[in-house]
């Protein structure tokens, strides 16, 4: 049996990942879990898709989304109790609720494992995506390359610029203009990129939507 209060699923864990939407509002920031407690959770003053930090007043009502591993995607009801500032601005919230299975309508996000290719000046670096939704992506890649004969390095865009990505779908190559939201180097030396989707078809759109509908339909039904 799932236990639901382990970090992870009662809560997101720390050095993570995550989206905070306002509720009653379309605000959405992408941020990262500072220090995950039961009682508080605080998180880096998220930006937005082009990249600007997200201004929340206090006693504002937020919804935080996570997805843990092997799990469906988890949301938790949270309050904003206090801004600070700092080399890293954070929002310290404090739970309103439990956590549970999200389904955000507007763009859930699936923990889905696809092939991705970031276009880069030497060719494209071959990756795989960790979660999707229809409003973007956090993909995965290996590590630097160690300094010798042969390697090349291809640095990743910072947040803000723009990139444009390539995932297979149904087993189709679907390319999607983005803009980089977050980039980050995991403890094992592989590096991250979330991504936002700029000037989305709508078909390509609707076919993003079924994907992540049925990942997390078929996730849901084995827990």
């Amino acid at each position: 049996m799932t236990d639901v209060q382990a970090p992870g699923l009662s809560r997101p864990e720390s050095g993570g990942t995550v989206e905070v939407v306002v509720d009653g509002s379309t605000t959405l920031a992408h941020s990262t879990v500072e220090s995950s407690l039961e009682q508080e959770l605080v998180l880096e003053v998220g930006v937005d898709a082009s990249g600007r930090r997200v201004r929340l007043s206090l006693g504002a009502e937020v919804s935080v989304w996570w997805s843990p591993t092997d799990v469906p995607v988890r949301c938790r009801p949270y309050q904003v109790a206090d801004v600070r500032g700092g080399t890293v601005p954070t929002w310290r919230l404090r739970p309103l609720g439990p956590a549970d299975d999200g389904d955000r309508r507007s763009s859930p996000r699936a923990p889905l494992h696809v092939p991705v290719g970031l276009a880069m000046p030497s060719g494209m670096l071959l990756g795989e995506t960790a979660d999707v939704s229809e409003g973007g992506l956090r993909a995965v890649f290996v590590a630097e390359p160690t300094v010798g004969f042969g390697d090349v390095v291809h640095p990743l865009p910072d947040a803000g610029e723009r990139a444009m990505m390539a995932i297979v779908l149904d087993g189709t190559r679907v390319e999607l203009r983005c803009r980089v939201v977050q980039r980050q180097r995991l403890a094992d030396g592989r590096r991250t990129l979330r991504v936002a989707f700029e000037d989305l078809p709508d078909d390509v759109r609707a076919r993003l939507r079924s994907a992540t509908a049925l990942e997390i339909g078929r996730r849901a039904a084995r827990v």
